[in-house]
């Protein structure tokens, strides 16, 4: 009896010291957590979500994530991210994640679903917050939107027609869309282009330049409309779609135009 009873206040204080150490903990993050604001709120913690940390990271942005997969937890803590066990859409999940207090909210879970019911929670607890939401249709970006959705990108949609566009136009070094009918492009000036040795206000039409670097990688803001191109050399520009893919085809090596 006496080993039997040994063995029983063993195992119960392994059982409330263990417990008691992870009570003590939360409790802890959720201190931090509460002295946290103008941050974001990351809903969702998968490969998009992981993701997004990592840019705010980089920025020094401040951000809490919510996520109702426990073993996101111990991924979280791992790399310090202050993390909240629950659904992300659930009105006292986002109040303990502090929506009343943060910047932005961001809806990457993996279901389409679910981030829609995330926006009308937080549209519903905060009208003036800014939600980025994802979406993994297009038939999705119009109910997000309705919902309440400052912003909704589709990374598959997105990735798809950037992916397709470097193919077509190789001379692209990179392009970000700045608004949904602008986007900015480095583009090359490749050899043998309708482009090459001609000014830049003869060629630019209604794109704005920002900037222009040569071969050996000196950069120029702003330049003037005389500035003569050559090959090699990288424009920066900002335009509409049409604006753009006119600069790529007077930019494309010969014999490769696509457009008229």
């Amino acid at each position: 009896m006496g080993t039997l009873f040994y063995g029983l206040v063993t195992v119960t204080e392994v059982f409330v010291s263990g417990h008691l150490a992870e009570l003590l903990q939360e409790r802890r993050a959720q201190k931090l957590i509460d002295a946290t604001s103008d941050h974001y709120i990351i809903c969702g913690f998968g490969r998009v979500g992981r993701q997004v940390a990592r840019d705010l990271r980089a920025a020094g942005a401040r951000y809490v994530v919510v996520d109702h997969n426990p073993e996101m937890r111990d991924h979280a803590q791992g790399i310090g991210v202050r993390f909240i066990e629950g659904e992300p859409s659930d009105d006292e999940v986002l109040r303990s994640a502090g929506v009343m207090r943060a910047r932005g909210v961001i809806a990457c879970v993996d279901s389409d679903a679910d981030n829609i019911f995330i926006t009308l929670t937080v549209r519903g607890l905060r009208p003036d917050i800014a939600i980025v939401a994802r979406a993994s249709e297009e038939a999705v970006e119009a109910k997000l939107l309705r919902a309440g959705a400052t912003r909704v990108i589709s990374p598959y949609k997105t990735s798809g027609a950037e992916m397709a566009r470097l193919a077509l136009n190789p001379q692209i070094r990179g392009a970000l869309e700045v608004a949904p009918e602008y986007r900015m492009e480095e583009i090359e000036v490749a050899p043998g282009s309708a482009g090459e040795g001609q000014a830049i206000g003869d060629v630019r039409g209604g794109a704005i330049i920002v900037g222009v670097r040569d071969a050996s990688g000196q950069f120029q803001p702003q330049p003037s409309a005389e500035t003569v191109l050559h090959a090699g050399d990288v424009v920066t520009a900002m335009g509409t779609g049409r604006t753009m893919e006119r600069l790529e085809d007077l930019f494309a090596p010969a014999g490769t135009r696509t457009r008229t």
